[in-house]
């Protein structure tokens, strides 16, 4: 464990360019990720890339993308043919499948973990902890949550974004009354990969599971079929719509044809691209915890955000000098940083300082906020998620389609469920 005077100067220790100490570990250094290489954040992060080059110069970093969709594949590629993973980036949601690869470097043992819990708030180093050990380092982190629209509340005359399911409700019909053509609630109806979140903040909402921690499947319950029975009844009554994705969501909450949708923290810079006004939409973007079934409840929502993470030999971590730990701090620990990814790309620091220099946006505080109380992903967790993710979200569509009732759908899910998780390897 290293003191905070310590962990001071390896914060630090990047601009120390001509100290003996780092020239003798020259070396080359990988990072492999996917914001690098898409169009709307490559400009910042190549800045960033650039800027730890020239505090390094003991360093020859090579920066290796992957489409977001390719990332999980070639990771594994790299680790069976033992490519370099310096450092990684990774989905939240894909944690517990690389951990269960034991090549993973719990960085606790880089930087010590009281010094990581001074630095970023307990609740959100958790996004990187997979039991007990600290295999990802937040570098954006935050939820899938709910976001309002201002201007269709104000013209349904609805004071405020509402707390409880019922208030909820009642707010939808409220817009389809005043705005007829329009999709009161933009929820997921298609694509798997979007409705199992969305199913899964809400059967939490109603207090059902998918699984217990021992892979027991739960979601045949009282409580799954009533947040089914909720979700496909708001598609039936017309306050909300068949055919809707993440994206068609978005265009719709940007045109105010929609008074809610489900999004991670970007949301609030999509609306600006689509509506066309840049931060003059700002006023209409809400961020609000997702309406609870009973007034103390603690607000549902899926756990989302990027990690680093660093590959090797467990028993040998890196020491906080070591270019891979500079390379994130440089990343994730560094506030300038992390306040230009921010004001670029619209993505949440991490570390209470940075945090504390935007505490004045009251988007960013109530989604902050929100986010404090969410859960990780029930499927990541399985080698078979992608089967999983598939088996809940067609039992999904078809109850919102009103091809199944929500019982009969929820049977369904169940069974497959239990028959998938039966073929898993007993530990």
């Amino acid at each position: 464990m290293i003191n905070r005077r310590q962990f001071s100067q390896s914060l630090a220790a990047a601009s120390l360019l001509g100290s003996s100490a780092l020239q003798a570990q020259a070396r080359s250094l990988s990072f492999v990720g996917w914001s690098h290489d898409e169009a709307a954040s490559k400009p910042t992060l190549t800045a960033m890339f650039e800027g730890y080059r020239k505090s390094n110069a003991d360093v020859k970093l090579d920066v290796i993308g992957f489409p977001w969709g390719q990332m999980q594949q070639n990771i594994l590629l790299r680790l069976r043919s033992n490519q370099a993973l310096d450092v990684v980036q990774l989905a939240e949601r894909w944690l517990p499948q690389f951990a269960s690869t034991g090549k993973m470097i719990d960085l606790n043992d880089v930087y010590g973990k009281a010094q990581l819990q001074k630095l970023i708030n307990p609740g959100v180093l958790k996004l990187g902890e997979y039991r007990g050990k600290q295999y990802g380092l937040p570098w954006t982190a935050g939820s899938i949550g709910m976001v309002a629209n201002a201007k269709v509340l104000k013209d349904a005359g609805i004071a405020r974004p509402p707390q409880t399911v019922d208030a909820f409700i009642e707010a939808l019909k409220a817009i389809k009354r005043t705005q007829p053509q329009s999709v009161p609630y933009a929820m997921t109806t298609k694509n798997n990969n979007s409705l199992s979140p969305d199913f899964q903040v809400w059967l939490w909402t109603f207090g059902g599971q998918l699984f217990d921690d021992k892979g027991k499947v739960l979601v045949n319950s009282p409580a799954g079929v009533r947040a089914l029975s909720f979700m496909a009844d708001l598609v039936k009554d017309g306050l909300a719509a068949k055919d809707i994705d993440r994206p068609d969501a978005r265009r719709m909450y940007a045109q105010n044809q929609t008074g809610f949708y489900q999004d991670a923290p970007l949301a609030r810079g999509f609306a600006r691209n689509n509506s066309g006004k840049g931060t003059e939409f700002d006023a209409n973007v809400i961020a609000m915890p997702t309406p609870v079934l009973k007034a103390g409840n603690d607000p549902q929502s899926f756990a989302w955000g990027h990690l680093l993470s660093m590959f090797g030999d467990p028993k040998s971590a890196p020491n906080p000098q070591s270019a891979q730990a500079r390379l994130t701090s440089h990343l994730a620990l560094n506030d300038a940083n992390q306040l230009q990814y921010f004001k670029d790309q619209g993505l949440f620091p991490v570390t209470n300082t940075a945090l504390a220099q935007i505490s004045s946006d009251p988007y960013v505080t109530a989604w902050t906020k929100a986010a404090n109380t969410a859960d990780r992903d029930e499927i990541s967790m399985w080698s078979n998620s992608a089967d999983l993710t598939t088996i809940v979200g067609e039992e999904v569509q078809a109850a919102l389609l009103g091809q199944k009732a929500a019982q009969a759908a929820i049977d369904s899910m169940g069974k497959r469920l239990e028959a998938k998780m039966a073929e898993l390897p007993k530990s």
